[in-house]
């Protein structure tokens, strides 16, 4: 009798009306947030998963290579392999032509959005982590010291962070003699 009784408490709270499973990763149909978030090991664990799929792009206006400021000899594309640990990433760019490390900030910027909103099927979201912090260069990329940059990694995927849902990457790097942006696409499997 006593595991009758058991078995039964365990179905009720599922054959309840309007009973419900949490799902932790799961988006809701119009979710939107923003939110600054400490950064943990998990999220390194992650990006180190991530891997390069184009070459990286230097982002170009109307005025093309003039209004690119702080690269030596600037082209269009760069072979790049980049390679993310507990303290940072670095960025190899180019056979040779210069490196560009980037250390971990304390805390980054998660953002994401239903951009679809019909509130139909599983909810998928746009998502971005976004690190400011800086930036030092090697070779064309030489900045002669720590340049302000902010590095952003976006894609689709729910409310957890892990690397398949990243599909591209931005690192832009500002300052006064200094104003470029890299970007490419990304593998998270």
């Amino acid at each position: 009798m006593l595991r009758r009784m058991v078995a039964l408490s365990t179905l009720v709270p599922a054959l309840l009306p309007g009973a419900a499973f949490a799902c932790a990763c799961c988006a809701d149909p119009g979710t939107r947030f923003e939110q600054d978030v400490v950064r943990g090991n998990w999220e390194v664990k992650e990006i180190s998963r991530l891997a390069p799929t184009s070459p990286a792009r230097l982002y170009l206006t109307a005025c093309g290579m003039e209004c690119v400021k702080g690269v030596e000899n600037p082209q269009p594309t760069y072979p790049v392999t980049f390679e993310a640990s507990e303290n940072g990433m670095v960025f190899e760019l180019g056979e040779g032509d210069g490196t560009l490390t980037f250390p971990w900030p304390d805390a980054y910027t998660w953002f994401g959005a239903d951009t679809a909103l019909t509130g139909e099927g599983q909810t998928a979201l746009y998502t971005e982590l976004r690190f400011r912090g800086s930036v030092a260069g090697t070779g064309d990329f030489a900045n002669g010291g720590a340049t302000e940059a902010e590095l952003v990694l976006s894609g689709q995927g729910n409310r957890c962070i892990t690397a398949r849902s990243f599909d591209a990457w931005s690192l832009t790097v500002y300052d006064d003699t200094t104003q470029y942006r890299l970007f490419g696409t990304l593998d998270g499997d």
